[in-house]
C-alpha cells in the first residue's frame, strides 16, 4: 500500500479507497503488499452492434422484470453492460438497474448466500447448505456441490444443479429458499458431460426425470393464435382444427409444474391427456366457481 502511494504521489487512505471501490466491481487478488486482477473470474470487453445490444436488453429487462432480489453482482453486471450496448439501449437498462438498486436490492444474508454459491462454483467446492424446503417447514442442511445454475422461466427465481452429498443424487434447489451457505475444504470435479439442455429438454419449469408423460391440450380459437406464436416446450407439437380450436400436445418429466399455467387459460383450455391432470384441473376449476358461487355479491370477503 506505501508503496503504491509513493509511486502514483498520493496518500495511503486515497489508495485504500480507490481499491476498495474498485473491488465492489471488479475481482481482485491481494498477495502481501500486492494487488491484482484476477484474471479466472473477470470478463474482458466485448463490442457488440445495435441489434446485439437490442437482444442483449432484452435479455436483460426479463432478468431485471422478474428479479425481487437483486445481489450486488447482479446490479455491477447490468452496469458494466449498459456501457457496452449501443443505441438507446444503453439509457434504458440503466434506468432499470437504478431503480431495482434502489428498490430490490438483496438484503446481506442473501448477498452472504450468493457470493458464497458462487465462489464454490468457480472454484468447485463443497458447500454446506442450510435449506428451507416448500414444503417442509424445518430447515435441512445439505453438502452440496453446485454445478449448473437456471432461471426460473414462467416466475421468478433461480436453481442451482449440482451433487448432493447428502442425498448421493444430482439434486436441484432453489437459491432464494437457500438461508445458509459456507464453504467446505472439500474441493469437486464438474462433470464435463452434463447439459443443461439435455437435462431439462422434457421439464417445464425445473423438474426432470427419465419418466415422460404425454399431455394433450386443447385450446378454444380464442386463444388459437397466442398459443400458436409461443414456443412454450422444445418437445411441442400443436395441430390445427377445422373450428379454428388448436391441439397442443409435448412430452414431459412430470405435470406438477404445468398446472398453474393450464390454470391461467379459464375456460378457454381443456386436458385432454393424461387423465390424471384433466382430473386435477377439472377439481380445482370445480373448487374455483364454488368459491365465487358462495361470496357472490361480497367480494373481497374472502
Amino acid at each position: 500500500m506505501a508503496e503504491l502511494a509513493r509511486d502514483l504521489g498520493v496518500s495511503r487512505q486515497t489508495i485504500w479507497r480507490d481499491i476498495t471501490a474498485l473491488s465492489k466491481t471488479t475481482p481482485m487478488v491481494q498477495d502481501g503488499p500486492r494487488f491484482w486482477i484476477d484474471p479466472v473470474r473477470y470478463v474482458t470487453h466485448t463490442r457488440f452492434t445495435v441489434g446485439e445490444s437490442l437482444m442483449l436488453y432484452l435479455a436483460a429487462r426479463r432478468a431485471v422484470r422478474q428479479t425481487s432480489s437483486a445481489p450486488p453482482v447482479m446490479i455491477s453486471a447490468l452496469n458494466k453492460l449498459t456501457l457496452a450496448l449501443k443505441g438507446p439501449t444503453g439509457d434504458q437498462l440503466a434506468a432499470s438497474t437504478r431503480l431495482i438498486e434502489q428498490e430490490r436490492a438483496a438484503d446481506a444474508g442473501r448477498v452472504a448466500v450468493w457470493e458464497t454459491l458462487i465462489r464454490a462454483w468457480i472454484e468447485q467446492i463443497t458447500v454446506r447448505i442450510v435449506y428451507r424446503s416448500f414444503k417442509r417447514k424445518e430447515l435441512r442442511t445439505y453438502e452440496y456441490q453446485p454445478y449448473l445454475f437456471e432461471p426460473v422461466i414462467l416466475s421468478e427465481g433461480v436453481y442451482v444443479v449440482g451433487y448432493s452429498l447428502t442425498h448421493k443424487a444430482i439434486r436441484t434447489l432453489k437459491v432464494e429458499r437457500i438461508v445458509r451457505a459456507s464453504l467446505t475444504t472439500q474441493p469437486f470435479e464438474r462433470p464435463d458431460d452434463l447439459s443443461i439442455d439435455d437435462l431439462l429438454r422434457h421439464a417445464w419449469g425445473i423438474w426432470y426425470g427419465d419418466t415422460l408423460t404425454e399431455v394433450r391440450l386443447w385450446f378454444h380459437p380464442r386463444v388459437a393464435q397466442r398459443v400458436k406464436e409461443t414456443l412454450w416446450h422444445p418437445t411441442q407439437k400443436i395441430t390445427d382444427r377445422a373450428d379454428g380450436s388448436v391441439e397442443w400436445c409435448a412430452q414431459l418429466a412430470g405435470t406438477q409444474e404445468l398446472v398453474p399455467w393450464i390454470r391461467g387459460w379459464g375456460p378457454d383450455v381443456e386436458v385432454l391427456a393424461p387423465p390424471a391432470l384433466r382430473e386435477a384441473i377439472a377439481n380445482d376449476m370445480r373448487r374455483a366457481a364454488a368459491v365465487y358461487e358462495a361470496n357472490e355479491g361480497e367480494a373481497g370477503l374472502g
